[in-house]
């Protein structure tokens, strides 16, 4: 005895045929009539102009994360500082910092030659000559001893909490001059050297190791000066070009995004099969992002052996580098999570076998649900009924809602991408559940 169909059933086997014929027609010019057979050549060359779409897409996706980044971490110095803000905490970096400032104020400074006088004054005192003799031991340690002092100050003020604020001006104070050097300003401290030569400004930290060494009273530092001097912690001959670039860099990374994602949908406008498009479309993208990623750790590598031991020591370089990544990579993580869950959902709501018999079950499942809660007494009433009336909106509103979490949230880590797309599942599935189609409600008025 064969089984009857319910009129959802009914409704997903016609929409089934009614999406293949269309998939068929898709490929007629406009006026033709409905039994016209494309050819085999156009097929081919839509198939072709439609690859070629989404394969300019998918290769421009990672090189547009890229420039976006790039002109962001650019551009905007509130990112730049919060960017390398946490750079403050890494002891690697600390250590670094220490030996950039100790040594800069003893250059300034010169404790030998201040002990030299001191002692030679001293000496001109007629000490006996075994006060003379001690008198020369002690010239040496007492220059250490006020290296030692500056070195132990500067280590307590850049692991004090105090020290972040010091550190954000710092960053400000360079990403201004960076900045001003790229528009080809030449007045500030901070240009572009002739061998791509790059710096943070020292200023800042200096004149607070100073404050801090005159607060423990310790006289020999009203005699250091103001200080403008630049730590170089990065050389490249590129950044010869960086003029260039900048003005270049500021009007790709607006453009590419775009550029990318206009190719991708005209690549699945075009194709003849849009649900398989779509699919093909969106796990390129994941892959091209997981491409993106895996150049990430290699550019780790890459990035520790370019950096000179003048410049920058490499555990130094390796965090600063750790400090930097992590947006480009939570940004390739949430455009291939993008890509994923188009591509799940275009399948799912294709013409597919599989993708049916989900929809199906899905549907079954909910009226035999809501079936045995309204024989009980239960049932959503008017509000199941307006919530099926506005079912496609909720639906894209949870999906709007999941997108924003995987766009801005960060740092953006496994969990909550995995926890997005349950919590946006089951509220999909709560959806299916609480709406009370009109017949439903008609049949439980009987």
């Amino acid at each position: 005895m064969a089984q009857i169909e319910t009129p959802e059933q009914q409704v997903e086997r016609l929409s089934a045929q009614v999406a293949q014929l269309q998939a068929r027609l898709e490929t007629a010019p406009p006026g033709t009539p409905a039994g016209y057979e494309p050819t085999r050549a156009s097929l081919r060359l839509r198939a072709f102009c439609a690859a070629l779409l989404i394969a300019i897409g998918v290769i421009l996706a990672p090189v547009a994360v890229v420039a976006t980044w790039t002109k962001t971490e650019v551009t905007d110095t509130g990112r730049f500082v919060a960017t390398l803000s946490p750079l403050v905490d890494d002891p690697a970096f600390q250590a670094f910092l220490v030996d950039q400032i100790t040594t800069v104020i003893d250059d300034q400074v010169n404790f030998e030659s201040i002990a030299t006088d001191l002692f030679d004054g001293i000496a001109q005192l007629n000490l006996a000559p075994r006060a003379q003799a001690a008198l020369g031991l002690l010239k040496q340690p007492a220059i250490e001893g006020a290296r030692s002092l500056v070195r132990t100050a500067t280590q307590r003020l850049i692991a004090s909490d105090a020290f972040a604020n010091i550190w954000e001006q710092t960053l400000r104070v360079s990403h201004s001059q960076f900045m001003a050097a790229l528009q080809g300003d030449t007045s500030g401290p901070l240009t572009i050297g002739a061998q791509g030569e790059v710096g943070i400004q020292l200023a800042p930290l200096i004149a607070a190791v100073k404050s801090a060494l005159v607060s423990q009273g310790f006289a020999l530092a009203d005699r250091i000066p103001e200080i403008n001097r630049t730590v170089q912690v990065a050389q490249s001959d590129s950044l010869v070009q960086a003029r260039v670039a900048y003005q270049i860099l500021d009007i790709l990374g607006f453009v590419l995004p775009w550029a990318s994602l206009l190719f991708l949908a005209a690549g699945v406008v075009v194709a003849r099969l849009k649900a398989r498009a779509l699919i093909w479309a969106g796990l390129l993208l994941a892959l091209s992002m997981a491409v993106l990623a895996a150049g990430i750790t290699v550019g780790r590598i890459i990035f520790a052996g370019s950096v000179s031991p003048q410049y920058m020591p490499r555990d130094a370089a390796l965090a600063t580098y750790e400090a930097i990544v992590p947006f480009i990579t939570a940004t390739a993580l949430a455009v291939g999570t993008a890509g994923v869950t188009v591509a799940v959902v275009a399948y799912l709501a294709g013409p597919f076998r599989g993708a049916i018999v989900v929809r199906r079950l899905t549907v079954d499942s909910a009226r035999s649900i809501r079936s045995s809660a309204e024989r009980r007494g239960g049932t959503t009433g008017a509000f199941g009924v307006w919530l099926y009336s506005v079912r496609r909106y909720a639906r894209v509103a949870v999906a709007l809602v999941a997108a924003a979490v995987v766009v801005f949230v960060r740092p953006l880590t496994t969990g909550v991408i995995i926890g997005t797309a349950v919590t946006a599942l089951v509220a999909i599935l709560l959806i299916e559940l609480l709406q009370r189609p009109p017949t439903e409600g008609a049949a439980a008025t009987l």
